[in-house]
């Protein structure tokens, strides 16, 4: 009997050490678009309120490889865009065999999160992207989660987007222990989320989403007039 494993979903992991001067400038910068956010009361009308107001969408939409130039940390974002479009070459050529992985053109998006003490990232994928690069820049002080248990203190949780019938296929989530440095990278339809952080300080993360703008058809793409 021949058996193919078809459709696998490769996660890349990678410790990337930044330098002290980068890390902590993306920090500062990641912390300073955190507070000019508005925080949303936990009712569902303020939320309501706070989406149809629209900052919803513009707090956390932006790109900061876009606004570089705009920032006094924009050095260390050149540094980090650098570090980040050659990890995810090496993610495509290792997870996908593309034999002209250094030769594609790339598009992305930088942005970041600051999580505080009992806060979380709630189930989510990256729409209009192929592939997302997620970076711990501080994992803060505080609990460290179990490496047994998928409900420690922030956990990164990879979830199979795809069905499951049954045995053996009902352990289709992944826990993943953060540390300061780890980068995972995994294609855009894989559902993930954290666990609670409670630890006593902030945990600072910085995601890139990449496409691949350089490959087949979508190079034949242009804006349209209507």
């Amino acid at each position: 009997m021949e058996i193919n494993q078809l459709w696998p979903t490769p996660i890349g992991r990678i410790d990337i050490a930044l330098s002290e001067e980068v890390r902590q400038g993306l920090i500062a910068l990641l912390e300073r678009k955190d507070a000019s956010h508005e925080r949303v009361r936990g009712d569902a009308q303020a939320f309501k309120s706070f989406v149809a107001s629209k900052k919803f969408y513009y707090g956390v939409h932006y790109n900061l490889f876009a606004e570089a130039s705009a920032h006094p940390e924009h050095e260390a974002l050149i540094e980090f865009e650098r570090i980040a479009c050659r990890t995810f070459r090496d993610y495509l050529r290792d997870a996908f065999a593309v034999e002209d992985a250094d030769s594609v053109r790339l598009s992305g998006r930088c942005f970041g999160h600051v999580q505080k003490p009992g806060e979380r990232t709630f189930p989510h994928y990256h729409q209009g992207c192929d592939g997302v690069l997620i970076h711990y820049l501080d994992v803060g002080d505080g609990r460290e989660p179990d490496p047994s248990t998928q409900n420690g203190s922030h956990v990164l949780l990879l979830l199979d987007p795809r069905g499951s019938p049954n045995y053996p296929w009902w352990g289709k989530m992944h826990s993943v222990i953060p540390s300061r440095g780890l980068t995972i990278l995994h294609p855009s339809y894989v559902w993930h989320e954290t666990t609670v952080w409670h630890g006593s300080t902030k945990r600072v993360v910085i995601v890139v989403n990449f496409q691949v703008t350089g490959h087949g058809h979508a190079a034949l793409y242009r804006e349209l007039k209507f």
